[in-house]
């Protein structure tokens, strides 16, 4: 195995870990995240030019560091009618004083609408640093 190819496989397996940690309990989001991560991949097999694929190692690295300090998870808790989402300490540390209070939601099924009722999100932190809000 050429060293390229060990270093392609390597940002794969930590892509894959990295959507492990994230979203462990969301089969839907497992599996999702599996498709396109896969897909991509699939999609450069045949890229040759090391330039290129030195671009495409960036990329599933950072993409990777997105998925394990730039994203959380929330549960909806219905009793509250929000989403509660707990920043752990690898957030808090990517994070300033605005962004470690507000959490926008990813999807339009998630996001909140004064018409639908659709549920809010509060941030909960998990460390000292940082406040608690319902956004």
């Amino acid at each position: 195995m050429s060293s390229t190819t060990s270093k392609v496989l390597g940002g794969f397996k930590r892509l894959m870990r990295a959507r492990q940690s994230l979203f462990t309990g969301d089969e839907r989001a497992m599996r999702e995240s599996r498709i396109a991560i896969r897909t991509e991949y699939v999609k450069n097999r045949n890229v040759t030019d090391p330039v290129q694929i030195e671009g495409l190692m960036v990329m599933a690295d950072e993409a990777t560091d997105m998925l394990l300090h730039g994203i959380v998870r929330g549960e909806l808790n219905q009793d509250k009618n929000a989403y509660e989402v707990k920043i752990k300490k690898e957030h808090v540390d990517s994070m300033d004083s605005e962004t470690i209070t507000h959490v926008d939601p990813i999807t339009a099924e998630t996001s909140l609408n004064e018409e639908t009722g659709n549920p809010d999100v509060v941030v909960t932190s998990t460390s000292g640093k940082g406040s608690c809000g319902k956004h």
